[in-house]
């Protein structure tokens, strides 16, 4: 029998119609190895609404009457889904076109590498213009075979002036910061903040400090008093807020409170409502809204405590103390989990800390409640209140006051005069304050004084300054762990060339400045750990040959220049390779591992084209992907070809005059 083929003919190439049954999934010429990133029930909504509306491209197979897509696999699975559940019937042919099996990769490289998402701006416009005809967000993202969320994110551009929108599109900014922009309607607004960046800004701005400006420095949901009062009673007293369009539901970050003057009265209102209730028979009690401003809280050494007699808890209390611990425990682990793996989930972790601070406020309630004070305590001690960052109440007891110190003190003094055993009061007290021998402002003044005096001397005594800057550099560099340095404020910075380049470690600048390193960790002096010690002494008794060897490989161990785009001017690293004359033949070569395994055939042939001439370069297009590099390789080997991002392109004379 032949292919279900629903055409009078037979070709082997065309475009034509095929039953669902004759067609597989070639795996001989797919070149998408790992499955696309788009939900596949999307793309199976999409063509159910508006049919296939891009054909699938097939080789014949291997077995009589079958074809074999090798570009539109998603588009086939799609359509397996489409039947599963009776939306694509069985007999319903499906659009290919039909090409010979010598064009079957190239095929599929053309539908995976060749093809272009639309542009956001243009995605906007388009299904605009659909919602203008009547569609709704639903039968758009059936359309285009989006989620709804993602359409009502593309028409949230409507809220971004024209002129930002097409600075976009010309490559001014980037997505995260046109979408910061639509935090409000207000155009005027919106351009006024643009025109106020710079062309770095522009590219570069973190998006969250673009609304921070634009919502006049406004609180946020997740402001402690915020949680604490409920936005509802926020709104209901009149306070106003504004809601990020593109925040994720739930995300309190993105809800922007414009009266925090409101927001504060309203906490204070509810505090005091409580503050009878948790100062009873206390001398007296301080409430304030935030850690910040309680004065017994963190290193203050201005309060002191009288301590409590521990009672038992109950049944009750016990079981609540035991199934929060639990919760705490199994949250922790979680967090730990997190840290421990590569790559933690950020966003999880600061959630889970989210959930874990009640819990622990919930859990320390319980057992300060199970307390016990001295009525003689509570005669001369209080309560301190403020509103914790997870929007509850924290609440110290038996707090001390600077000024009720000395009653304190007679009272434990006087019951210790009793005879009693153990003493009424428990307390710790602060050791008072005493006066500093020298203000801030004169100790700020005399040590600048001598930092001034150290440097005038130091400029006169160049052999001493290059010996104090290389063991500097030296224990930042090749030292271990924490170093206090040698009183210069010269640090280094260094780019991961490992983490962009995997071949680094088996290239030759990567085998010299390791044997340096090597070399200079030999000469320097260390520890029985290894670590290096005493090299300020060593870089002293040094002669300045020596030094200025050292300075040399640290220096170069702090070269920039890593880049993620195609350039079209001179680096400052170009500038650095011109001054030192550097010919980067000398250190590289293509290789599979180094060039040839990360581009496409064509590329690969235009390389070799251009190192080896035209007739080395005409045997590869026969060839397979990895023949090409091996045969590549040869060619290349030996002919001082590198690849244009690592030329060294010619600076602006008067960079190196």
């Amino acid at each position: 029998m032949g292919a279900d083929i629903m055409t009078t003919d037979m070709p082997t190439a065309g475009r034509t119609e095929i039953l669902p049954k004759s067609l597989i999934l070639s795996d001989r010429y797919q070149a998408r190895k790992k499955p696309g990133q788009k939900p596949l029930a999307e793309l199976a909504a999409s063509i159910a609404a508006q049919g296939l509306l891009q054909n699938l491209v097939v080789v014949k197979g291997k077995k009589r009457g079958q074809y074999e897509a090798v570009a539109g696999g998603r588009r086939w699975a799609a359509i397996q889904l489409l039947m599963q559940d009776g939306r694509w019937p069985a007999d319903r042919p499906v659009p290919v076109l039909i090409v010979p099996g010598t064009q079957g990769l190239d095929a599929s490289l053309a539908e995976n590498i060749i093809r272009e998402d639309m542009h956001p701006v243009d995605e906007f416009r388009a299904f605009a213009t659909l919602l203008e005809q009547g569609a709704t967000v639903d039968d758009v993202a059936a359309r285009y075979g989006k989620d709804p969320a993602f359409v009502r994110g593309r028409m949230r551009l409507a809220h971004v002036a024209p002129e930002l929108i097409q600075a976009y599109q010309n490559d001014e900014m980037s997505l995260a910061v046109l979408m910061a922009f639509a935090i409000t309607d207000d155009h005027d607004r919106q351009r006024e903040q643009w025109a106020r960046m710079d062309a770095w800004d522009r590219k570069n701005a973190n998006p969250s400090s673009i609304r921070h400006r634009l919502t006049d420095e406004a609180w946020t949901a997740d402001h402690a008093l915020a949680k604490y009062v409920g936005l509802d009673a926020y709104e209901a007293a009149g306070g106003r807020m504004t809601r990020d369009l593109f925040a994720a539901d739930g995300d309190l970050q993105r809800i922007y409170l414009h009266d925090p003057d409101i927001l504060q009265g309203i906490a204070a209102d509810k505090m005091q409502a409580e503050l009878a209730r948790l100062g009873e028979g206390w001398a007296w009690i301080e409430a304030v809204l935030s850690a910040g401003e309680a004065g017994w809280t963190g290193y203050s050494n201005k309060y002191g405590q009288v301590h409590a007699e521990p009672r038992a808890l109950t049944k009750a209390e016990a079981a609540q103390v035991k199934a929060l611990t639990k919760k705490i425990d199994a949250i922790a682990g979680q967090m730990e989990a997190l840290e421990d793996a590569n790559g933690a989930d950020e966003e999880t972790w600061d959630r889970l800390a989210q959930e874990l601070e009640p819990l622990r406020t919930q859990r320390t309630a319980i057992t300060n409640a199970a307390k016990v004070w001295p009525d003689e305590a509570k005669k001369i001690a209080g309560v301190g209140v403020y509103i914790d960052r997870s929007g509850a109440l924290d609440v110290t007891y038996g707090l001390i006051r600077p000024e009720d110190r000395r009653a304190v003190q007679a009272a434990v003094q006087a019951a210790e005069g009793e005879g009693c055993d153990t003493p009424a009061l428990r307390t710790s007290l602060p050791a008072p304050t005493t006066r500093p021998a020298y203000s801030e402002r004169l100790m700020r003044q005399l040590t600048a004084n001598k930092v001034a005096a150290v440097a005038a001397d130091l400029a006169g005594k160049p052999a001493i300054a290059l010996a104090v800057l290389v063991a500097q550099l030296a224990q930042d560099q090749l030292g271990k762990g924490y170093t206090r340095g040698f009183g210069l404020g010269v640090s280094l910075h260094t780019e991961p060339i490992d983490t962009h380049a995997p071949d680094y470690a088996d290239s030759k600048a990567a085998k010299t400045m390791g044997g340096l390193r090597r070399h200079w960790l030999d000469v320097l002096p260390t520890d029985e750990n290894g670590h290096i010690t005493d090299v300020l002494a060593w870089a002293l008794a040094q002669d300045q040959q020596t030094l200025v060897d050292l300075l040399a490989f640290i220096v170069a161990g702090t070269v920039q220049g890593i880049e993620s785009h195609a350039l079209d001017h001179a680096t400052p690293l170009d500038v650095l390779a011109t001054t030192a004359g550097t010919d980067l033949v000398e250190w590289w070569e293509p290789t599979g591992p180094s060039f040839l395994q990360h581009v496409s055939k064509g590329m690969i042939a235009q390389a070799v084209t251009d190192g080896a001439g035209a007739d080395a370069a005409l045997p590869l297009s026969a060839m397979k992907k990895p023949a090409a590099v091996e045969a590549a390789t040869l060619a290349l080997a030996g002919k001082r070809w590198i690849p244009e991002p690592m030329r060294v392109r010619s600076p602006d004379p008067a960079l190196v005059a």
